[in-house]
C-alpha cells in the first residue's frame, strides 16, 4: 500500500495516471459491495413505495428526499461497476451494474461509454460547462449550464438511452464536429463508441424491471415523479462539483473534497475524485488512504461555487494556464 501511495503522489506531481497493477492490497471487496447493492436497492424500493402510498404530497416529501440521498449511493456503486471494480467476476460485475442503473433509469452501457470517455477528455472543450469559450454565446451558455445542474443532466440519460435503443443500426454514426461546432456536438461524439445492441439489452431489462416493480410495490406516478425530481436535482447539481473551476487538465482537472467521515463512507469515498482520476482502477474502499494530499476544500463551499454563472475563460485565467498544470490563484495569474 505504501508503494502505491508513493506512486499516486508521483503521478499527482507529474499530472499523469497510475497504470493498472496487480496488488493484494487493493483487492475488490466483492462481498461488501454485493451487500451494499442489496441494501441500497431495498431501501430505494421501500422509499418509492412509501412516497407512492403517502396520503398527501407533503407527506411524500421526506421519502423523496431520502430517495435522492440513497440513489447517490446507488450511483457510486454503479460507477464502481463501470470501472470493473464492483465485483471480481466480470460478467457478474456487468449485470450488477445493469440492475443498479435500472434505478436511474437508463442504459448501463450508455453511461459506461460516456464515463470512460470522460476520463480522457475531462476539461476539454467538450466538457467545459463552467466557462464560456471563444465564439460561444454567454447568455445561452449560462442558461444551459443552470438547466443542466438543476436536473436536465439527469433527464438526458433516460431520454438518450431510449433514443439509442430505438436507433435501427448496430453502431451510431455522428459526423465529426467542425471547428465551429457547439459544445453539445463535441460532447455527443462518444455515442459513436456505443454498441447499440448492448444499449437495447439494458433498456429491455430496465423496462422489465419497472413493469415488475410498479404493481408489486403499488407505485404511483405522483410518488415516483416526486422521488425522481428530488434525485434529478440532487444528482445533477453534484455531478459537476468535482470539476468546477479546476485546471484544464484531464487528470488534475478534478478535486478531492473534504466531507465528514460518515458522509465519505455513504458516498463510497467518491469525494476523493482527484485520487480516482489518478488511478481509476483502485476500488473505493482504498481511496481515502491513497490520496496524495488530505482534502482541504470543503464540499459545501465548493457546492456553492457551482452556482456562480459561467464566465469567459480568458477573463478568468491567462492563456498560459488554460491547457496544462495547476491553475494559479488569481493574484498570481494577474502578475
Amino acid at each position: 500500500m505504501d508503494s502505491l501511495r508513493d506512486a499516486l503522489r508521483d503521478a499527482y506531481v507529474r499530472g499523469s495516471m497510475v497504470p493498472l497493477r496487480e496488488s493484494r492490497d487493493c483487492r475488490i471487496p466483492s462481498a461488501l459491495n454485493l451487500t451494499l447493492c442489496c441494501i441500497q436497492a431495498s431501501i430505494a424500493l421501500a422509499l418509492l413505495h412509501a412516497a407512492s402510498q403517502a396520503a398527501t404530497m407533503a407527506r411524500a416529501i421526506i421519502p423523496a428526499i431520502a430517495f435522492a440521498f440513497i440513489m447517490q449511493a446507488g450511483f457510486c456503486l454503479a460507477h464502481e461497476a463501470v470501472h470493473g471494480k464492483l465485483l471480481r467476476n466480470r460478467r457478474a460485475n456487468v449485470y450488477a451494474g445493469i440492475l443498479l442503473f435500472a434505478f436511474f433509469p437508463g442504459s448501463y452501457h450508455f453511461f459506461e461509454i460516456a464515463h470512460l470517455v470522460h476520463h480522457h477528455r475531462n476539461r476539454s472543450d467538450a466538457e467545459l460547462e463552467d466557462y464560456v469559450l471563444d465564439g460561444e454565446n454567454a447568455m445561452v451558455k449560462r442558461v444551459c449550464y443552470y438547466l443542466l445542474i438543476c436536473g436536465l443532466f439527469w433527464l438526458l440519460v433516460p431520454l438518450c438511452s431510449l433514443a439509442a435503443a430505438l436507433t435501427p443500426a448496430r453502431r451510431a454514426s455522428l459526423p465529426p464536429p467542425g471547428a465551429r461546432a457547439g459544445q453539445f456536438r463535441r460532447f455527443a461524439q462518444f455515442v459513436n463508441d456505443l454498441r447499440l445492441n448492448r444499449v437495447r439489452r439494458d433498456v429491455a431489462i430496465v423496462i422489465l424491471f419497472w413493469l415488475a416493480a410498479a404493481p408489486l410495490l403499488h407505485l404511483t406516478w405522483r410518488g415516483v415523479a416526486l422521488c425522481y425530481a428530488a434525485f434529478a436535482f440532487s444528482w445533477a447539481s453534484q455531478q459537476y462539483i468535482y470539476h468546477v473551476r479546476t485546471p484544464r487538465h484531464a487528470v488534475l482537472g478534478s478535486l478531492d473534497l473534504h466531507l465528514p467521515r460518515p458522509m465519505e463512507l455513504f458516498y463510497l469515498n467518491f469525494n476523493y475524485h482527484l485520487t480516482h482520476h489518478l488511478a481509476v482502477w483502485v476500488p473505493w474502499i482504498y481511496l481515502n488512504r491513497l490520496a496524495p494530499e488530505r482534502p482541504s476544500l470543503g464540499y459545501i463551499r465548493t457546492y456553492l461555487q457551482l452556482w456562480r454563472p459561467p464566465e469567459r475563460i480568458e477573463a478568468a485565467w491567462p492563456d498560459a494556464f488554460q491547457t496544462t498544470g495547476a491553475v494559479p490563484a488569481r493574484e498570481e495569474a494577474a502578475r
